[in-house]
């Protein structure tokens, strides 16, 4: 088995060739959307109302004070007095996404469903240029705000592969726009750490830092 150092650049020839579309805070940002009166607060949404349960979702407002998905409530509390736990609500859920699958089909056909909150986008060839991109990339951004709701916010990530595009969308949260060229990705990727990248858990960590990389 062989390896290709991230160091080197990747083959010029690549075009841009996946867009990749990951909504932030999915369940919190839904139900801020719904509700008014959650804007601006740090919430969690929980599966059942006790502090025993862990939260499965949190607003970037309660991210601010570290809570994320799997904080247990009981800590979330303890970190943010103000928290504001939220019954989960997964049916309309499920109802946002078929809405915002339909609405980026408006701007550019989805290829792949990867979980309620993400999809992925193969671009055309006259769809590979910065430009061109770009410019779907911010009509996605708009028609959502416009037809699903402002509060209704997304990452996009554009590179030669889809797992590269994954990665891109996690570079700039929230509401964030990254393009991983051919040219750019290998030094972009090199300030990133293992646990940054998708797949890699505890367990993978210490695996390929065993096996020095």
């Amino acid at each position: 088995m062989s390896f290709v150092s991230i160091h080197e650049p990747m083959p010029q020839a690549l075009p841009l060739r996946w867009l990749y579309v990951d909504f932030n805070s999915y369940f919190a940002s839904v139900e801020q959307q719904l509700r008014p009166e959650l804007r601006g607060k740090p919430i969690a949404v929980v599966p059942v109302m006790t502090d025993a349960t862990s939260a499965i979702a949190a607003s970037y407002e309660a991210k601010a004070f570290g809570i994320r998905t799997g904080t247990p409530i009981y800590e979330a509390k303890a970190r943010c007095p103000g928290l504001i736990c939220v019954l989960a609500q997964h049916e309309r859920y499920v109802d946002f996404h078929h809405r915002v699958i339909a609405e980026i089909e408006r701007h550019i056909p989805v290829s792949a469903v990867c979980s309620i909150d993400e999809v992925a986008c193969y671009l055309m060839n006259n769809e590979t240029s910065i430009a061109r991109v770009s410019e779907i990339a911010a009509s996605i951004k708009r028609g959502l705000a416009e037809r699903i709701g402002e509060y209704i916010k997304c990452s996009i990530g554009v590179a030669p592969n889809r797992y590269l595009a994954k990665i891109a969308t996690d570079m700039k949260k929230p509401d964030g726009f990254t393009i991983l060229t051919a040219e750019t990705a290998s030094e972009r990727l090199c300030s990133l750490k293992l646990r940054d990248l998708p797949g890699v858990g505890v367990n993978n960590e210490r695996r390929l830092m065993m096996a020095g990389i």
